[in-house]
């Protein structure tokens, strides 16, 4: 059976699960706006689409590179900040030290 994940729209603010393609051959594109959908992984789960600061913290983690894809162990993705303060933070801390932006994003 193949492994299906979850792909979202940040401008619909929406998710959908398809197969995971990693050649990128597929193309999913939002049904709604027709733009490209982004891989946000199998442990992902959808904000309400109301919450507009989730959308926003989501948007920030998936363009620094970072998903939910489950570890090997099952454990989850690890640490993703939940809120835009706690992203500013861990943003600031990045500038601070030079770390990068999906290391400090991924840093409890």
């Amino acid at each position: 059976m193949p492994h299906r994940s979850a792909y979202v729209c940040l401008d619909c603010r929406v998710s959908f699960k398809h197969t995971v393609d990693h050649s990128g051959q597929h193309g999913y594109r939002c049904p709604r706006c027709r733009r490209a959908l982004i891989l946000a992984g199998g442990a992902f789960e959808a904000p309400p689409r109301r919450d507009r600061d989730a959308w926003r913290v989501l948007s920030v983690l998936l363009h620094a590179g970072l998903d939910f894809r489950q570890a090997c162990c099952g454990c989850g993705p690890g640490y993703r900040p939940r809120s835009l303060r706690e992203v500013r933070e861990r943003l600031a801390y990045a500038r601070r030290t030079g770390t990068s932006a999906a290391r400090a994003l991924a840093t409890p």
